[in-house]
């Protein structure tokens, strides 16, 4: 058994205001990490899926604006969730998260399994124009984008 206290994590420390909840407790089969963000801040940089792992998010503190795609065609849904409450994303369903509101969001974001390797974000090839996504993936150890299609990568 492993235990910890959130109010002594600080995850404005860490990456995109995010701490790792799953490692201090040796977490093996699932994820979580705890996000501080301020009015403005994003969960993740853009609107994006795990084709191999469902997320879930608990709001402890604020609230949380979710936009959400069923796949890349369908048009986008908007979803409030405030303090207290959860929201629930499929394995393959887009979303973004952000804070909107004017105080700070506290957030728990879980993910199973805990390692997701297959990462879509929602923007189109520039160079090809032939995808409506990109993946993502790690070059020479930094965060990039691959086109599936025609093999464009880019920075994040």
């Amino acid at each position: 058994m492993q235990k910890i206290d959130i109010d002594d994590m600080n995850p404005e420390s860490g990456p995109q205001n995010r701490q790792s909840v799953s490692e201090p407790l040796d977490a093996q089969d699932f994820s979580m990490n705890y996000y501080a963000l301020e009015p403005g801040e994003e969960f993740a940089g853009s609107l994006h899926t795990h084709l191999d792992q469902e997320e879930s998010f608990f709001v402890l503190e604020g609230e949380a604006t979710f936009e959400t795609k069923p796949e890349l065609a369908a048009d986008s849904e908007t979803v409030t969730v405030s303090e207290g409450a959860m929201i629930r994303f499929d394995a393959g369903e887009y979303q973004q998260g952000r804070n909107e509101s004017d105080d700070t969001l506290r957030a728990l974001a879980l993910g199973t399994p805990q390692e997701s390797t297959d990462v879509r974000v929602a923007v189109p090839c520039q160079n090809c124009g032939e995808s409506e996504y990109m993946e993502f993936t790690m070059i020479d150890g930094e965060p990039a984008m691959e086109c599936p299609d025609c093999g464009t990568e880019l920075e994040v």
